[in-house]
């Protein structure tokens, strides 16, 4: 190797010189896009740590292959739960010098297949998969064989096989319903989210272990769809005391219906939503709620995959604790006036 060392900032062109050899092999080495001999890897990064040219990034992916890169999946990055689990996230990945490719899977489908082509080209180096609908499971048990996933808040009986981090979803449930049932609401209603989803799934069976005579309510996990079907429930003649909606935003597209249909909240409906968003305490009257470890679920989810990454084997966390949050959108029901 050539001893010299440049008095300027060490461009490529210097690596190429030191390493002897040219700059296409040491662009190749550093972007794994094409086989590069051992002896020349060595030599280019013999060279960078002579040098110091290259940013850690780069030098990480030099010396183990990696792109530095994790991928991340989420249904829809513009809903306030995702968003922020897509931001904690990003500041895991970067606290440990990785990147974050994201995708929103659910504004417009198959853009998830984006990152299975990612990994299939060792454009990332593994991935946070957090499904909106339950789909493209055989995809992912067959890229968890090569590249690690981890699944982070959602899951289905089909990702049984893969790291799942995610809060107590089904404990959530049975908060709200020991709440309810306390204040004296029998006549009761539940939005659910996905069928199929663990999530969706969960918090309504916890729900339905203290009031299992709820009516059920087909959702989506949007506002729109609450909106639609609580309105549709209304107006036939069906008006619980309370319903529990298994995210804020559909818990916003119930009060919305509610008040369309001329009938206050919480004082002839009373609203749970699940999460804690941010818009949670901003609505008037601020909404009752579940609360989840949002950020806690991104960093552990992340934390989890990199060690994936390194080889190790660890356990993915117990679902994680949640809280009840009590605010306005809930009170006892009105009594009822005795039949004359």
């Amino acid at each position: 190797m050539a001893p010299d060392t440049p008095r300027h900032a060490p461009t490529i062109r210097d690596v190429a010189r030191v390493a002897q050899v040219s700059v296409t092999t040491v662009s190749h080495a550093l972007s794994a896009k094409r086989p590069v001999s051992r002896e020349a890897v060595e030599r280019i990064q013999a060279a960078i740590e002579h040098l110091g040219y290259v940013p850690s990034s780069a030098a990480r992916t030099l010396q183990r292959g990696r792109t530095g890169m994790l991928g991340l999946v989420v249904p829809d990055v513009s809903d306030p739960f995702f968003g922020r689990l897509a931001v904690s996230v990003e500041r895991a990945a970067d606290a440990e010098g990785y990147g974050v490719v994201l995708s929103s899977s659910g504004v417009a489908p198959g853009r998830d297949v984006r990152h299975f082509d990612l990994l299939r080209s060792r454009s990332i180096d593994g991935l946070v998969y957090v499904a909106g609908e339950v789909r493209r499971e055989d995809e992912l048990q067959r890229l968890a064989g090569a590249y690690p996933i981890v699944l982070a808040d959602e899951s289905s009986p089909a990702l049984a096989g893969l790291p799942f981090v995610g809060a107590d979803h089904a404990e959530g449930g049975r908060l709200v319903g020991r709440y309810l049932d306390g204040l004296g609401h029998t006549d009761v209603a539940v939005v659910t989210g996905p069928r199929g989803l663990r999530s969706a799934e969960e918090r309504v069976a916890g729900f339905g272990e203290v009031l299992p005579g709820a009516a059920v309510i087909d959702g989506d996990f949007t506002e729109r769809v609450a909106a639609e079907r609580t309105a549709a429930l209304l107006a036939r003649g069906r008006v619980p005391t309370a319903v529990f909606a298994c995210n804020d935003v559909m818990a916003l597209g119930v009060i919305d219906a509610v008040r369309a249909a001329g009938l206050s909240v919480p004082a002839d409906v009373s609203v749970v939503g699940f999460d804690d968003v941010p818009l949670a305490h901003r609505v008037v009257p601020g909404l009752t709620t579940v609360r989840q470890p949002i950020d806690e679920v991104g960093r552990l989810a992340t934390e989890v995959l990199i060690r994936l990454m390194a080889g190790e084997d660890p356990d993915p966390p117990s679902p994680l604790p949640v809280e009840l949050v009590e605010r306005g959108t809930v009170a006892a029901p009105r009594a009822t006036e005795p039949a004359r």
